[in-house]
């Protein structure tokens, strides 16, 4: 099955690089779900980026992941903020939980961590699945539209992240190479993490490689479709305007 495990340093990095959110992705779930009720299904919760504010909110949220080092921070992370709930393991594509919810969320892009179709095809059918008669679906999905028009970047290292941990003095940095497959939409992603001593020296490093396809707006449309969802909208940069041409992020909105 073509899912991610966030783990190692990539994963102990996650928290210190996911930097903000300004696109207010948060803000959007919080409002969509509050204004669908009942229970909702965290798929690829992470360390509670979003399920914690949407707990916070009082919505009866479960979180699930793939990687039990995520689930371990998540849990963490839950106990400081003095959250309850229940964190599961099990992979997008074929988790079963014997449960449906009213609602089932897959925030920061990590439905495109599936890159094989069939596989996405799969997952969506999982989903739908998990979901109550006219239950909802949100997707986020987001399209290197930077990468795309720059083909002169495919293959050339960057240096994406340079931060310093307050608590630990430890300076994190990773550096990305990405790879554009234009015609079957998938993108391979180097990254090469490292993490330094106060005085400078390299104590760890780790390289990952990941796949990401990327979507349309009506690709994804019919894909849904095809996966037996209706009532399909679509959200631009997450606002309650209809996705176009040049948005960074696309929300997907469909029902069961």
């Amino acid at each position: 099955m073509s899912a991610k495990k966030y783990q190692g340093l990539e994963g102990e990095l996650y928290d210190l690089f996911r930097g903000g959110d300004d696109l207010d992705e948060i803000g959007f779930y919080i409002e969509k779900i509050s204004e669908l009720g009942g229970s909702c299904l965290d798929v690829g919760c992470g360390t509670g980026r979003v399920l914690i504010p949407l707990a916070h909110s009082g919505i009866d949220i479960t979180g699930i992941d793939s990687s039990s080092e995520m689930i371990a921070n998540c849990l963490k992370n839950l106990g400081e903020e003095n959250i309850t709930t229940d964190i599961l393991e099990g992979n997008m594509v074929n988790f079963e939980l014997g449960k449906k919810f009213n609602s089932l969320i897959v925030p920061g892009g990590s439905f495109q961590l599936i890159h094989d179709y069939e596989d996405a095809v799969l997952t969506l059918k999982n989903f739908h699945s998990h979901l109550n008669p006219g239950g909802t679906l949100i997707l986020s999905l987001f399209n290197p539209f930077y990468e795309i028009s720059h083909e002169h970047l495919d293959g050339v290292w960057r240096l994406e992240k340079d931060e310093v941990n307050e608590e630990t003095n430890e300076r994190a940095l990773c550096h990305t190479c990405m790879d554009l497959d234009r015609c079957e939409q998938i993108m391979r992603v180097t990254n090469r993490y490292e993490l330094l001593d106060g005085s400078g020296v390299v104590k760890r490093s780790e390289v990952k490689t990941s796949h990401i396809r990327w979507y349309g707006k009506y690709e994804i449309e019919l894909l849904l479709e095809k996966s037996g969802f209706s009532n399909v909208t679509t959200h631009g940069d997450f606002q309650d305007l209809e996705h176009e041409d040049g948005n960074v992020a696309l929300a997907v909105k469909a029902t069961v």
